[in-house]
């Protein structure tokens, strides 16, 4: 029976994880065309052979059945998680390096690109955490998203100053779209170009040694989860130009005292500050009309004046324990009804002159009693 099920469940497996064409040495290879080939792995021998792998050299070219093919690419997830492998050569024949093909090479410490690299597909370096330094070539045209999401020891990062889309403008030590403005990859010691636009999905997230942001003027948006996870970061300033803030942009900044947000936000969104702890007081600009779901959930806000809000989304202030002073506007339309559920300490919700019966509508029957006209 155990036999029956496991050959049951290799043939609901995507063909994609069995297929490759021809083994050489200790490399499987799947055939492109007549000349060209690419490194796949065939499922399961090959993650266990690979697994074992310290060094590699990619051949610039491999024989099978006395045809010889040109290698010139990484496949999805070649050597994803293989984590005793140290050191890679590659070809001077490769063009790509597809999806996850080397993610969680946990001790894969340096590489050098070939100058015929012209593609690096989605998080193809996925927490390679022992990954010191990158130089991306001149002929490289696309670079996919959270290529280096979680490379913490990511000292360098530098493009070739004749790449055509991308610079590290300023000695940045980040990679930028040249045509957008925008940052997309980031390391240990990036610093912020005053010529930059947008800060990409997950840019600086889950850094640990930043303390301070000073978004330069001109960065029209920080995008999803931009900073989520920075424990250190103390303080954000913001420019003049942003008028967007992703989703969870400052989510988990645990060490965030006080952030000042700047005119032209219309909204905070889903998760954006949430589980911030130290996060003592929000005075929102009157641009801001509304708060989504969880935008403050379990953070450790006391007083939050909401100068020209609208819509309070769900769990928007939950668990926020510390808040204390809730200052709401005359154009509130909507509060969610589990926006304010386990503010334990919540002693005043103050509205304008003339709106209390239309507002405690909208709010739990237990808050009634610290409802103040002002």
């Amino acid at each position: 029976m155990r036999r029956t099920k496991y050959t049951i469940l290799l043939l609901l497996l995507p063909l994609s994880l069995l297929a490759y064409d021809f083994q050489a040495g200790h490399l499987f290879y799947s055939i492109l065309s007549e000349q060209e080939v690419e490194v796949t792995y065939e499922y399961p021998d090959a993650v266990k052979l690979y697994k074992r792998l310290r060094k590699l050299t990619i051949p610039a070219q491999v024989s099978d059945s006395d045809h010889t093919y040109q290698v010139v690419g990484i496949g999805r997830r070649a050597f994803h998680d293989c984590t005793k492998l140290r050191r890679i050569s590659l070809p001077s024949t490769l063009r790509y390096i597809d999806s996850a093909a080397l993610a969680e090479l946990s001790s894969l410490d340096s590489l050098t690109l070939p100058d015929s690299l012209r593609r690096i597909g989605d998080e193809a370096f996925y927490r390679c955490t022992s990954l010191s330094y990158i130089d991306i070539p001149a002929s490289v045209d696309s670079i996919g998203e959270q290529v280096f999401i979680g490379c913490t020891k990511l000292r360098r990062m530098s493009v070739a100053a004749e790449n055509a889309r991308y610079d590290s403008r300023q000695n940045c030590n980040g990679i930028i779209e040249k045509a957008t403005g925008r940052l997309f990859a980031t390391c240990t010691r990036t610093t912020l170009p005053d010529t930059l636009r947008w800060i990409d999905t997950q840019a600086f997230a889950y850094r640990s040694n930043i303390e301070e942001a000073f978004i330069p003027k001109g960065v029209k948006t920080i995008g999803y989860a931009a900073f989520a996870g920075c424990v250190a970061l103390k303080t954000v300033t913001l420019p003049s130009t942003l008028d967007s803030l992703g989703e969870w942009a400052f989510y988990g900044c645990q060490s965030l005292k006080y952030i000042d947000l700047t005119e032209g936000l219309k909204t905070i969104p889903y998760n954006c500050f949430a589980e911030c702890n130290d996060l003592r007081e929000v005075t929102l600009p009157m641009s801001v009309d509304s708060l989504a779901q969880r935008a403050f959930y379990f953070s450790g806000i006391r007083i939050a004046r909401l100068n020209n809000v609208r819509y309070i989304g769900a769990s928007c202030f939950d668990g926020c324990r510390f808040l204390q002073s809730l200052y709401l506007s005359s154009n509130i339309e909507y509060i969610e009804p589990t926006a304010l559920d386990n503010c334990t300490a919540l002693e005043r919700i103050c509205i304008p002159v003339g709106q209390r019966k239309r507002i405690k509508k909208m709010i739990p029957k237990y808050y009634h009693k610290i409802i103040y006209e002002q």
